[in-house]
């Protein structure tokens, strides 16, 4: 797989898998939304900095997505730890860099019709204070 195919699935999958590292070693999948901008990934935290799956990435843990529908996550994250993972890497997006307007836009367009509540906490200032850029995973 390649890294395009992530960013293709992170943009037509209304759910992703996030695949994160406990501190044991146990990965977890944890289903979450994504926004492309410009063929560009974003994740942010609706749960701000209280999210385990955003302080797994924040403690260098690996990070891979699950190539598949990520609402499994939602039913059966097991199952969706059997799906084929690709790894990535991320980066901190300020909350006051000019490209959260354009997230908040995607965001907006891409989960038209989800529950209100869970626009509101996509939006909010805590987590415009979480959000990553996905990009390929480091070779280091």
């Amino acid at each position: 797989m390649t890294f395009d195919a992530v960013t293709e699935l992170l943009d037509t999958t209304p759910v992703v898998a996030v695949v994160t590292t406990r501190a044991n070693g146990a990965a977890i999948a944890t289903p979450i939304w994504s926004m492309v901008v410009d063929g560009q990934a974003y994740l942010r935290s609706a749960y701000g900095d209280g999210s385990w799956w955003y302080r797994h990435v924040l403690a260098g843990r690996p990070v891979a997505f699950a190539m598949g529908d990520g609402a499994l996550a939602e039913r059966d994250r097991a199952a969706a730890l059997e799906l084929p993972r690709e790894r990535v890497s991320t980066s901190y997006v300020p909350a006051d860099d000019p490209v959260q307007q354009l997230i908040d836009a995607e965001l907006l367009r891409k989960y038209t019709g989800a529950p209100q509540a869970s626009i509101d906490s996509m939006l909010s200032a805590q987590a415009r204070a979480c959000t990553l850029r996905v990009e390929p995973a480091d070779e280091r």
